[in-house]
């Protein structure tokens, strides 16, 4: 007999105070803390702990005015832009029930996967900084340019996408409707390929291709092989014939023209 997938969302429409206020809070925080890691010398002081060897302080913060040098600053930018997205998502998007089990559980997994970039990012094995810590020498990076772009159009996909849909539904004309029109229309969990490609891209500008490629790999693969059946399990018993419909129309299922 097969294993049952896990749904890691409640399907549940209802807003639940004590589990938002958890995850919003939760999220808040975790932007404080990838700041205090690079900019108070948390990191470096953890990597040493372990036995690495951290890049030099002068490289992550300008000591004359305590601001985070412009490469450090970007790392930072990245994790408060994946906290501002997911809290917009639920306080905007989502209509399902947090319960504060797993408003915490899920948190703390995004806060695990920003710290290892931000820790990643001062150890000398695999950081990217760049020689010159300037604005044109950080511009001048291919890794981080790269990075830094596909993190933008990974973190717009997906949050455009999920507010097109959110617009869609909230037509009293479309209730009933599964929505597979604008960049839905590409892909039919193309919010899933967005977030995909912009942890690979925070986690590629912060410690290199391997990093990069493995968390490419961690996310693309859960997706497959338990995100995207689960949903389409549940969205075929909630729309039965139309859902199937969509699924011929639309047969790519997270970044279009790759899977």
């Amino acid at each position: 007999m097969a294993k049952e997938l896990q749904d890691n969302l409640s399907r549940v429409k209802h807003f639940n105070i004590l589990g938002t206020s958890i995850f919003v809070g939760l999220r808040a925080a975790d932007v404080f803390l990838q700041f205090g890691l690079l900019q108070r010398g948390w990191a470096p002081r953890l990597i040493e702990l372990l036995g690495g060897r951290a890049v030099g302080r002068e490289l992550i913060v300008n000591t004359a005015a305590t601001q985070l040098q412009p490469y450090f600053g970007a790392i930072s930018l990245m994790a408060f832009g994946s906290s501002l997205k997911q809290i917009l998502t639920l306080l905007i998007v989502s209509e399902q029930d947090m319960q504060p089990p797993s408003a915490f559980l899920i948190a703390f997994f995004n806060t695990v996967f920003n710290s290892l970039n931000t820790i990643f990012s001062v150890w000398t094995v695999n950081s990217q900084v760049p020689a010159s810590q300037t604005l044109a020498g950080v511009a001048q990076s291919p890794l981080v340019l790269f990075g830094v772009g596909f993190y933008a159009i990974g973190i717009l996909t997906e949050m455009i996408s999920e507010l097109q849909r959110t617009y869609f539904k909230k037509n009293p004309a479309n209730k009933g409707k599964p929505y597979a029109h604008g960049l839905f229309s590409l892909a039919r969990h193309i919010n899933y390929g967005g977030y995909t490609i912009w942890r690979a891209a925070y986690a590629s500008t912060s410690a290199g291709w391997p990093w990069g490629i493995a968390v490419f790999s961690f996310f693309f693969y859960d997706f497959v092989s338990r995100g995207v059946p689960v949903l389409d399990k549940y969205l075929s018993e909630r729309y039965g014939e139309q859902w199937k419909v969509i699924k011929k129309r639309v047969p790519y299922r997270l970044i279009p023209g790759i899977y």
